[in-house]
């Protein structure tokens, strides 16, 4: 299998002292499903717990053979290709390829848009990942980030409940499995998911300068969701001083978000984009354009994976939830057409300790204050 695919997130932030392994989350962990909550998943007729018969009679390569095969397919969107081979691989394997076939069955079964939606499978896979994180190394690459997007997704359903199989939303709960993948792992959705927290206080204490260092670090990161929250701000002025209220800003990240966004977050990006595109006059949008051009030189942007999984070189091409469509045209009310034209040919200069002595800062383009130290 390339090593390449699997050296994911390379330029997440260092925020791991805050959280360090812990009996507690440990026991945590492993009390994410009641008795009765997966007993009921595990008897519920029409589950598919077992591979389906289809891919049962398919024969089986080697476990390395099938991810790839599988992977290849994953990246294509065509999800009934790599289901069977992903299932040959829980039949024949035991260690990391079978890790990295249960991750991918479980982003397949979550996918509300894919056709194969299975949120109890989903979450069963996804659980039995997640009780790798209190063994696993954060730095191996091979298996952290995986375990670091499990626990996350885990986070979600304990968040929202899981009525088919008789899980309760449990918030709270939910925040201890946020904060775990997003200090100990530097996971970028539940850093997001931790910032959003940390500024509407709920469910954690209000801390407005400990959300924005989150969200700071996530838009240099080329985090979309995060790029597309910040824009708004600067739409809104809700958190000045901090984030300046700046039209021109607003819509220079809300086009940088747009060019980062994966399908998944893709159309309440792109939605938001048009509203700040289209309320903003044109001679911000020329100034916008500069900012935008400028940022993506401060930011290192690369061609995104999910945006461009045909570059199956890319490190982060395994992880992203299918194709990504191009961006559809839009028009503004007045009929003005919205710049929906997406920057892929953006090569990523080599980062070097001079890197923030010779560049823009990220946090002055974005009018943030520096984070609290």
């Amino acid at each position: 299998m390339p090593a390449e695919r699997l050296k994911l997130f390379a330029t997440l932030t260092s925020e791991r002292g805050l959280w360090r392994r812990g009996r507690t989350l440990r026991h945590g962990l492993r009390a994410a499903i009641s008795i009765a909550a997966l007993g009921l998943w595990l008897t519920s007729p029409g589950t598919p717990v077992a591979p389906t018969p289809a891919s049962a009679a398919a024969p089986c390569g080697a476990p390395g053979e099938m991810v790839q095969k599988g992977l290849d397919a994953y990246a294509q969107s065509r999800y009934e290709l790599a289901m069977p081979s992903f299932d040959c691989v829980l039949r024949t394997d035991d260690g990391l390829q079978k890790l990295h076939a249960e991750f991918f069955l479980a982003r397949i079964h979550s996918d509300d848009t894919g056709g194969f939606v299975d949120h109890a499978r989903a979450y069963a896979l996804f659980q039995g990942i997640s009780e790798q994180a209190d063994a696993v190394d954060p730095d191996d690459s091979r298996r952290a980030p995986f375990v670091a997007k499990a626990v996350t997704a885990i986070a979600g359903y304990v968040r929202r409940g899981l009525p088919e199989i008789g899980l309760k939303a449990d918030p709270e709960r939910a925040v201890e499995y946020y904060r775990q993948a997003a200090t100990f792992f530097n996971e970028p959705d539940a850093q997001f998911e931790m910032a959003k927290l940390h500024l509407a206080g709920v469910y954690v204490p209000k801390d407005v300068p400990l959300g924005l260092h989150y969200i700071q670090n996530l838009v240099q990161a080329n985090n979309a969701p995060a790029q597309a929250f910040m824009a708004e701000q600067h739409w809104r002025g809700s958190y000045a001083p901090q984030i300046a209220k700046d039209r021109s800003r607003a819509l220079a990240m809300s086009k940088l978000a747009v060019e980062n966004a994966g399908p998944s977050d893709r159309l309440w990006i792109e939605d938001s984009y048009q509203n700040i595109y289209c309320a903003t006059p044109a001679v911000e949008r020329s100034r916008a354009a500069a900012m935008a051009a400028a940022w993506r030189r401060a930011y290192l942007q690369t061609p995104n994976a999910e945006r461009a999984p045909q570059a199956q070189k890319s490190p982060q091409a395994p992880m992203a939830l299918g194709r990504r469509q191009p961006a559809l045209s839009r028009t503004c009310s007045n009929g003005d057409p919205v710049d929906m034209e997406l920057r892929s040919d953006i090569a990523a200069p080599p980062v070097t300790s001079s890197l923030t002595q010779n560049t823009p800062q990220p946090t002055t383009p974005a009018g943030m204050r520096a984070p609290p130290r």
